[in-house]
């Protein structure tokens, strides 16, 4: 039997039942493909669910402010994927009248759609043929055709997007597409893939000649960042300081608490802010011992952070600061740290601040 129609069978057959699955509608195909690029499909389920009846549509998405996009993205990460369909959504409300067009070269034109979401917005959703390439399907396309260059290197994701293309059921695009994906992520595993199991395990150049834990060839260039940070919670009365700054390496447009980096700083996009340096060097802020310590991970950089707190006599001296350093302010209660300041930095400053009044 042809692999392609092979290969369909089995997803007809033994795909998992998703809820972005139960209709061909672009916009939550769209959101869900946003969300999956980082986040595991167990992890994403119920905050995907939440995200969509809180926003059914792109004219709910565009309309709404970005602080309360934010908040609903929280759990996520990756906060940027958040600003961006919401910048998305608005453009398709204000040029396709809330639709996506049903063109490769306009929809790569939107916020944060990249080659592949693209793609698999085009092919799931309009069942147009378009190959999408994705992680799992790197996978699984390079143990079947026996692609043993790095799927990291320069040249991967031209040589592989070839293959795609010329693997590509086009009398069922959408469903070809998901059966790769699908492959991937519950048989083709990294670990120990279940080839007795495969649809395509007949013709695999990786199976037959027993290569499936060299294929695919995975060769990092980056080297992990290890990073120092300080984060100061900072009480007015029953309130706390959070800041908004215009040039920042992580948590861009995002009110946060103040925090930089310290000690060895491995280039000049990690130096803390002016506005952090002045309050850490404030008389307050002077001999002050840890409330608590944690880890925290972005991509490849590991940091540990040692959080401080002290309680302010006045906010004039912060507002100054913070006017001088072009920098907004917002003062939230405990109880809504973790909703202004959506961030799982947030909650695990939150968790250090209850322990202690417990």
């Amino acid at each position: 039997m042809n692999p392609k129609k092979k290969l369909h069978d089995w997803y007809l057959t033994h795909k998992r039942d998703l809820p972005f699955r139960k209709k061909k509608q672009a916009y939550p195909i769209w959101i869900s493909e946003v969300m999956l690029q980082q986040t595991r499909v167990n992890a994403m389920l119920p905050l995907y669910e939440s995200f969509i009846k809180r926003f059914p549509n792109p004219e709910s998405l565009a309309h709404a402010e970005e602080e309360e996009v934010l908040a609903n993205w929280k759990g996520l990460g990756y906060y940027s994927r958040a600003r961006n369909i919401r910048k998305a959504a608005i453009l398709l409300v204000q040029n396709y009248n809330g639709a996506f067009p049903k063109d490769l070269n306009l929809i790569l034109k939107l916020p944060g759609i990249g080659n592949y979401t693209a793609r698999a917005i085009l092919s799931i959703a309009y069942d147009l043929p378009f190959a999408v390439l994705d992680g799992n399907v790197k996978r699984v396309l390079s143990r079947y055709y026996g692609y043993t260059n790095n799927i990291l290197g320069a040249k991967a994701d031209t040589d592989l997007q070839k293959i795609a293309d010329e693997f590509l059921n086009e009398d069922h695009p959408g469903d070809h597409n998901q059966a790769v994906m699908e492959l991937g992520a519950t048989i083709c595993l990294p670990e120990s893939p279940k080839c007795l199991l495969c649809p395509l395990s007949e013709f695999c150049f990786a199976r037959i000649h027993q290569k499936t834990s060299e294929i695919p060839l995975r060769v990092k260039d980056k080297k992990q960042i290890i990073l120092k940070g300080e984060i100061f919670v900072l009480y007015y009365k029953n309130s706390i300081l959070l800041l908004r700054e215009p040039k920042m390496r992580f948590l861009k447009g995002m009110f946060h608490l103040p925090y930089g980096f310290i000690g060895e700083i491995p280039e000049e996009t990690y130096e803390p802010s002016q506005i952090f340096l002045s309050i850490k060097d404030s008389n307050p802020s002077k001999n002050l011992t840890p409330i608590g310590e944690f880890k925290h991970t972005i991509t490849h950089h590991k940091m540990g952070f040692s959080v401080y707190s002290y309680v302010l006599e006045s906010r004039e001296w912060v507002e100054v600061l913070a006017k001088k350093f072009g920098v907004e302010t917002k003062w939230v209660s405990l109880s809504d740290l973790d909703t202004e300041f959506p961030s799982s930095l947030a909650s695990k400053v939150k968790k250090i601040l209850l322990y202690l009044e417990s």
